[in-house]
């Protein structure tokens, strides 16, 4: 390594690094602050293609229909629940649960649903469809 030699009055030829480490922590704190965090997910297994999906020709007998209506209620059979609270204590009452078929009107809020979704994951009921629409494109 040189040494230089220390003049008396001359200034250092060491380059002071705090302008540097200040930038540094400025743009290390931007990224922490706009980095995406993780969203929380359902996984749910859709089909491949839209021929491989089945397609609900008429309702099975031993299914029950569950239906999320515009306004945000639902309708299981015959009978009418105002929120999700009322619908899961009827889910949970029935001793022998159905199968389930699932349909959504057009414009009906998504939070129901996923709660709906939720819920019937933590309660391992698998045997659940979701009913949509062909479309007329085709």
């Amino acid at each position: 390594m040189i040494d230089l030699p220390q003049e008396p009055g001359a200034g250092s030829l060491v380059a002071d690094l705090t302008p540097l480490l200040d930038v540094i922590f400025i743009v290390l704190v931007f990224l922490l602050l706009t980095a995406n965090t993780p969203l929380l997910e359902i996984p749910v297994a859709l089909p491949d293609s839209d021929s491989a999906a089945p397609v609900a020709q008429q309702k099975d007998s031993e299914r029950a229909a569950l239906v999320l209506h515009a306004d945000g209620h639902w309708q299981l059979a015959e009978e009418t629940f105002a929120s999700w609270p009322e619908l899961q204590t009827a889910l949970q009452k029935q001793l022998t649960p159905p199968p389930l078929d699932v349909a959504v009107e057009k414009g009906a809020p998504a939070t129901p649903l996923l709660k709906l979704l939720a819920w019937l994951n933590a309660a391992e009921r698998s045997d659940t469809r979701l009913l949509m629409e062909r479309s007329d494109a085709e």
